[in-house]
C-alpha cells in the first residue's frame, strides 16, 4: 500500500492530531466502531467501517484494502457487496442521510439551527458519531468524490432548504451553504483557539445569522413558504 498521500486531509486533522494520533489504517470495526460486529453481516461491517474511515481520512486516501482491513473481510469480499469504493461512498452518505432529521424540520428556521449544530462536530470515536458533514469535508478536494458530493449537497441539502424558504431556486441555498462550509473547514483546520474570545455560543449565534440572512430577501423576509419570518 503506498504511503503517498494525494493531499493533507482537508478538515478534523490539524487540530485533532495535536492530541491525538489518526486513526490506524488498519483498526478494526470492533475496535472502531463500539458495536458488536459480530451481530451485523459482512456488507453492514463494510458499510460501518467505510462511514468511519470516510470520516476520518480523505476519499482519496482511502482505499478498498483499508475498507476490507477495517471491516475484517476480504477485498473480493468488498467488491462482491459494492462493486467499487465510489459505490460504497455513495451508500454511507445515503445511510446517513438525512442529516440528523434535519430536513425533516418543516421550517427553513428550524432546519439552519439544526445545520449550525453540525458546524461544531468533534472527531468522531466510533460509527455512531459519524454525520455526513464529516464525509464530505474530509473528500471536498478529491476530484475522484467531488460528482458524488456535489449531487448529495444538491440533492440532500440545497434542494430541501429552498423548499422550507419557499424558493425554486437553489442558488440562495448553495451560497448558505459555502458559507456553512468554509467556517467548519477553518474551524476544523485551524482549531477553536483561532476564535480568542468568542465563546462557542457566540460562534454559532453568529454563523445562525448569516445563514439565515443569506436566505432572506433584501427586505429581511425569505420566500413565500416563511413569508412571515422577520430576519435574526
Amino acid at each position: 500500500m503506498s504511503s503517498i498521500r494525494e493531499r493533507p486531509p482537508v478538515a478534523f486533522v490539524r487540530h485533532s492530531e495535536r492530541n491525538e494520533q489518526r486513526m490506524p489504517r488498519t483498526a478494526t470495526l470492533a475496535s472502531g466502531t463500539g458495536r458488536n460486529s459480530g451481530r451485523q453481516s459482512g456488507k453492514e461491517r463494510i458499510s460501518n467501517a467505510a462511514m468511519l474511515l470516510f470520516a476520518r481520512m480523505p476519499y482519496c486516501d482511502t482505499s478498498l484494502r483499508d475498507i476490507a482491513a477495517a471491516a475484517e473481510v476480504d477485498v473480493a469480499y468488498v467488491h462482491r457487496s459494492f462493486g467499487s469504493k465510489a459505490e460504497i461512498f455513495r451508500h454511507a452518505l445515503a445511510a446517513l442521510d438525512p442529516l440528523d432529521d434535519i430536513m425533516v424540520a418543516t421550517d427553513g428556521r428550524s432546519m439552519i439551527s439544526r445545520l449550525c449544530d453540525l458546524a461544531f462536530l468533534r472527531d468522531p470515536r466510533i460509527q455512531e458519531d459519524v454525520r455526513p458533514l464529516h464525509l464530505l469535508i474530509q473528500s471536498s478536494l478529491c476530484s475522484e468524490a467531488r460528482d458524488i458530493i456535489a449531487q448529495f449537497i444538491d440533492t440532500s441539502l440545497a434542494l430541501p432548504l429552498s423548499k422550507a424558504f419557499g424558493f425554486e431556486n437553489p442558488g440562495r441555498a448553495h451560497f448558505a451553504l459555502s458559507l456553512l462550509s468554509g467556517f467548519v473547514t477553518h474551524r476544523a483546520v485551524m482549531g477553536p483557539a483561532n476564535f480568542p474570545g468568542i465563546p462557542e455560543a457566540d460562534q454559532r449565534r453568529m454563523l445562525e445569522t448569516a445563514l439565515t440572512n443569506a436566505m432572506c430577501d433584501t427586505d429581511g423576509r425569505s420566500g413565500p413558504v416563511d413569508k412571515s419570518a422577520d430576519i435574526v
